[in-house]
């Protein structure tokens, strides 16, 4: 059944996090409209009030008040229990906020969280003179807050949630000089931009990011943009669902998160972009129709970046092209909630994909034919979860999918939009 409509995916889930968490560095008061609800932003949520933020529900959004570094007094213990759910990001960004806040503070998460690697993050956050601690590695991720001092780090990996970490962390700094962060290659700038939109001090020159110390303001109003990597699947599925034609609007369009639209359109596929806006991010409507003429290509390492999180549902498009897609060194994808990696060619296989890993590359050759197995797995992985979702509906097909629920992590509302746009 061919997807038709238009669309607003849910709000933003990383720029819905560092809303909420800028806001521990922020003064004032604002009204957000469309911040993401979905599990891993509440997660953000419950840490900023553990800490003292204060967060209400209102009618026309939830209203967030900035706590400006006024930490809660310790409780007895001297030691503040986080729950990051299981959100990388809010344990990643707030590690590096706490980096410099006094206390001591202890980040946890659930089973897939407490796999994922938080060295990355440790490691620069010690060379400014945070104490941080992990367990052989990984969470969880004990701070013992006091001073930091400013760094000129250079990034070891492609990784927006270690510079937006140390960037954090610098707007702490107790000299006057600027944190700088150089990158490998370009990731999603949401960081830097919120930043500078509350007033903070930040220059960009290229891929070196310097910030200043400093309290930011928080806006009167803000109206979040809606998520393209939500946004992403059903737009892969008009891709390669006959009959199909998808628009996605309000949705956030900067080039470190529009990588998918670009190999899609690489692909054959007929891709249009309308941008309405450009403050604090560029914003406008994305649509993709079926054109039955996908090709394979060959997706660089300096691209992989800003389509980290859409590599799985590429990766499906890639199942009905002709001839072969490379995705060069995706080996950030085994750090992921699972081995995303090498799930994408177990269950993608499962379903008559030929796909393989060869090193850190993942090769797909195209077009399949699909085969429908009694089940499919996503490990709990909900972005692999609703790649497998799009491909039965590509397939026609529908089998169970174990670990499906995993889905609320990032897009609560998938199933109905789903069932929605087939009603075209």
């Amino acid at each position: 059944m061919p997807l038709r409509g238009r669309f607003t995916p849910p709000g933003d889930k990383s720029v819905s996090h560092r809303l909420v968490l800028l806001a521990l560095l922020a003064k004032g008061d604002m009204l957000v409209r469309g911040l993401s609800d979905c599990d891993d932003v509440a997660s953000s949520l419950r840490c900023f009030r553990a800490l003292g933020g204060k967060a209400a529900e209102e009618q026309d959004g939830i209203r967030i008040t900035g706590l400006a570094r006024a930490w809660p007094a310790m409780p007895g213990s001297g030691e503040i229990d986080l729950d990051c759910g299981n959100s990388g990001t809010t344990m990643r960004l707030l590690t590096g906020i706490l980096a410099g806040a006094p206390g001591r503070y202890v980040l946890t998460g659930d089973a897939q969280l407490s796999r994922r690697p938080m060295e990355r993050v440790a490691e620069p956050l010690r060379l400014m003179g945070a104490r941080v601690s992990t367990v052989a590695g990984k969470p969880p991720v004990t701070i013992e807050g006091g001073t930091v001092s400013s760094v000129d780090y250079h990034l070891k990996d492609a990784s927006a949630q270690v510079k937006g970490a140390v960037l954090m962390a610098g707007m702490s700094a107790n000299d006057a000089g600027p944190t700088i962060v150089t990158e490998r290659a370009a990731t999603r700038a949401h960081t830097e931009r919120l930043v500078d939109f509350f007033k903070g001090r930040v220059q960009v020159d290229g891929l070196r990011i310097s910030v200043w110390p400093g309290t930011l303001e928080l806006s009167e109003r803000f109206l979040a943009p809606s998520d393209p990597s939500s946004a992403a699947f059903f737009l892969a599925g008009a891709a390669i669902i006959p009959d199909s034609r998808v628009t996605a609007e309000n949705i956030l369009l900067s080039p470190g998160r529009t990588g998918f639209l670009r190999v899609l359109d690489r692909m054959g596929a007929n891709v249009s972009i309308t941008l309405t806006s450009d403050t604090p991010e560029p914003v406008g409507e994305a649509t993709v129709e079926f054109s039955g003429a996908l090709k394979g290509v060959e997706i660089a390492p300096e691209e992989i970046p800003s389509m980290i999180d859409e590599v799985p549902v590429l990766a499906l498009a890639a199942t009905q092209a002709q001839g072969r897609t490379v995705f060069r060194k995706v080996d950030e994808l085994r750090i992921k909630e699972t081995d995303r990696l090498m799930s994408i060619r177990h269950q993608l296989g499962a379903l008559g994909a030929r796909i393989k890993v060869e090193g850190d590359d993942l090769v797909v050759e195209g077009p399949t034919s699909f085969i429908i197995p009694a089940t499919l797995d996503s490990g709990s992985d909900h972005r692999l979860a609703m790649t497998l979702s799009m491909a039965l509906q590509a397939a026609k097909a529908k089998i169970p999918i174990t670990g499906s629920e995993s889905i609320s992590i990032s897009y609560p509302g998938f199933h109905a939009q789903l069932e929605s746009l087939c009603r075209g």
